[in-house]
């Protein structure tokens, strides 16, 4: 961000003023953000405040009216936080001395809490801030301050689709246009909640903005891992590190969107999936048993291309079992999609008890895909804090069912079974 001073400070609310964004109409775009901000951020009250050089005024506020944060800039915390690039975070303003001389400290509202991100243009002016307050004293999280800092980005972004429009409307008179970026800016806004969670559950936080955890009955878990991840992890340069990680995982999330599978999260180097939730699928556990070769394959494939490189090959570990889960957005300091139950807690298990470039599967999943896999019994294996178990390693598909000689992909036939594509 630009250095304060005199001539810094016109240029900073001429900037502003070039949104043509003060004294508008609330504008949904905006209003989902501070909505959506006071969910995560777990805070009764969430502003989106713009300084000019006498005054703060609201483009749009959670938990209030808008109108509230109306004041002189000079009682104001956020004229403070746009001084910096960095978020001014203040647990109790008025048991700090360097704040409870301002003005909506000392006096009404009386603001106790305060956590401001500078909303920073791409020419480096501050405009204002997304803050969030509270009338009690409050800790913050390093997770909720980075989560600050991705919305106040996420504001940023909408303030110049905003000017990109009023621009083509002036510029060009065509409102065609104009409704087309008006258009692009609401799937921005709506595509950073599908960036984080599944269409359907993406949908029905636009439409309600909830979303209730759900039972699934039928559901196949799934977790890879690397082995000897942590004695690589030392031993090899971080970024190195990190983009090889990177590869793999790639190609997880591209087998993934191809076979309509639902990634949940990756943890270091386990890589967590899962078949039959959000919506329902009964043949969870033939989809996940394909996704699980396709990883091995995929994994095998770059495995010798390092080797040509003379890289090391990273040997993989994969873990499936199929139950009853527990799924939805939860969570007190991350907005994330989750997963519960022991279902989810067997398919840790039977990953950790696998070995190196093989799937070791429960004898649920078992039931749920011999029709049309090779599998080979292994009898009862101990499991972390559970009582021995039977186990069994999906090898291939069955000939009849397979594309390749190796029984890495599915044939026509199976996916046909399957109803694979079918609308």
């Amino acid at each position: 961000m630009r250095q304060a001073g005199i001539m810094i400070e016109t240029e900073r609310v001429a900037e502003l003023y070039s949104y043509e964004i003060l004294d508008t109409d609330e504008e949904f775009a905006f209003d989902d953000l501070t909505e959506f901000a006071s969910k995560v951020l777990e805070v009764p009250y969430v502003f989106i405040n713009l300084i000019d050089e006498n005054r703060q005024w609201a483009k749009s506020a959670a938990g209030i009216a808008r109108e509230a944060a109306e004041c002189d800039r000079n009682d104001s915390l956020c004229n403070l936080a746009i001084q910096k690039n960095v978020p001014l975070i203040i647990p109790d303003a008025q048991a700090d001395d360097r704040f409870s001389d301002v003005g909506c400290v000392c006096n009404p509202p009386n603001v106790r809490f305060y956590a401001g991100m500078p909303i920073i243009n791409e020419n480096g002016y501050a405009l204002g801030t997304v803050c969030v307050v509270d009338f009690e004293p409050r800790e913050f999280s390093y997770d909720k301050v980075e989560l600050l800092k991705s919305i106040a980005r996420q504001v940023v972004a909408q303030f110049e689709l905003k000017k990109k429009i009023n621009e083509s409307v002036r510029t060009q008179g065509e409102l065609k246009q104009a409704l087309d970026t008006a258009n692009r800016a609401k799937r921005t806004s709506e595509q950073f909640l599908r960036n984080i969670f599944p269409k359907s559950i993406a949908n029905e936080w636009l439409s309600s903005k909830n979303v209730a955890a759900k039972y699934h009955d039928g559901v196949t878990i799934g977790f890879t891992d690397f082995v000897n991840f942590t004695r690589n992890s030392e031993i090899i340069e971080p970024a190195e590190l990190v983009n090889t990680l990177n590869s793999y995982f790639t190609m997880f999330d591209e087998i993934c969107s191809t076979l309509g599978i639902e990634k949940l999260k990756t943890v270091g180097d386990s890589y967590m999936f899962a078949v039959g939730l959000p919506e329902r699928n009964r043949h969870h556990g033939v989809m996940a048993a394909l996704a699980a070769l396709l990883f091995k394959k995929s994994v095998s494939e770059l495995n010798i291309a390092r080797s040509e490189q003379g890289q090391e090959p990273w040997m993989m570990r994969v873990g499936l079992n199929s139950g009853a889960a527990m799924a939805g957005v939860v969570g007190k300091n991350k907005f994330v999609y989750d997963i519960w139950g022991d279902t989810v807690n067997l398919a840790s298990r039977f990953e950790q008890a696998g070995q190196e470039g093989k799937i070791n599967i429960s004898e649920s999943t078992y039931y749920a895909v011999r029709d049309y896999f090779e599998c080979e019994e292994r009898g009862k294996i101990e499991l972390k804090n559970k009582s021995p178990v039977n186990a069994f390693w999906l090898n291939r598909l069955k000939p009849e069912y397979s594309e390749d000689e190796h029984g890495f992909m599915a044939n026509n036939k199976l996916f046909a079974i399957l109803g694979f594509g079918a609308s």
